[in-house]
């Protein structure tokens, strides 16, 4: 079948699955949490229109808006470590060399495993009673602390964690890069005599820039809507004080029943997602 201007009507049809996929699975989900952020829902009481009362009551939490104070500064910690960490591992590996290979495999073994097993692998490592890294303190004459049942030390060990499981990723992101650049401008820096680091700073990292910012936007993005980790390690815990913004909606949602505010916290993550989205767009456009 065509139209009047010849075209076939297959791609139109072709469409259609994913038209119906992106309803059922995208819109439909986000209309749905933007309607019941209007309401006060519990699944014994029922329903309540309260109107825009919700978000007031969200804006002015102090354990939200901390909240997205901590997942901001986990989303900038996560970012910058796997960056550096990663980037050194794509220099120390771009090159051919022997045993180059079996270096690369070894670095990215962290992406091969499932986050829920890194989550709780991590957990026992962390353990006050069995764990080894209370062991090794242990061993060089320090006392043994209890990371995860701690306010001070449970969210940096929860972002040791995740540097840990996804510095692979990024790292991957920039080896193909530059493995992909042109060799003439390394050479000829080569043949003048710059160092190392000067090859890295003069020629390289302007190059690298475009695939930065594609890993730094797409680390970010899954670090802002961190869950697994932090769920499985502490769970919000002590108190609420590890709490990022996915944890915490889920949290006043299916633990308090309070699924008109965990929508409203939806909606407001939402924005406050697009507006982190704009900021690193507009600044990696500029430069």
């Amino acid at each position: 079948m065509k139209d009047m201007s010849g075209h076939s009507y297959i791609f139109y049809f072709m469409l259609i699955p994913v038209l119906i996929v992106m309803a059922l699975f995208f819109i439909y989900p986000l209309f749905r949490v933007f309607y019941l952020s209007f309401f006060s829902y519990n699944p014994i009481f029922g329903k309540k229109y309260v109107g825009l009362q919700q978000y007031y009551e969200v804006l002015t939490d102090k354990v939200f808006i901390s909240t997205v104070i901590r997942n901001l500064v986990y989303v900038v910690a996560v970012v910058i470590a796997n960056l550096i960490i990663g980037m050194c591992y794509a220099l120390l590996t771009y090159k051919a060399a022997r045993g180059i290979k079996i270096l690369r495999v070894i670095l990215i073994l962290p992406i091969f495993f499932i986050p829920a097993v890194t989550a709780v692998t991590w957990s026992l490592l962390y353990n006050e009673q069995i764990g080894l890294i209370n062991h090794l303190l242990e061993f060089i004459g320090l006392s043994r602390r209890t990371w995860l049942a701690s306010a001070r030390t449970a969210f940096p060990a929860v972002i040791i964690t995740d540097i840990w499981g996804w510095t692979p990723f990024v790292y991957l992101i920039l080896l193909a890069g530059i493995q992909n650049l042109p060799v003439e401008p390394l050479e000829a820096a080569e043949i003048d005599g710059a160092s190392a680091f000067q090859r890295f700073k003069y020629v390289i990292l302007p190059m690298m820039k475009p695939i930065i910012a594609i890993a730094v936007i797409i680390k970010s993005m899954d670090a802002f809507r961190t869950f697994v980790f932090m769920w499985i390690m502490t769970g919000g815990g002590p108190g609420d004080s590890t709490h990022v913004l996915s944890t915490l909606i889920y949290d006043r949602a299916f633990n308090h029943f309070k699924f008109g505010l965990g929508s409203t916290m939806s909606v407001i993550t939402f924005f406050v997602a697009l507006i982190l989205s704009y900021i690193l767009l507009t600044v990696f456009k500029e430069r």
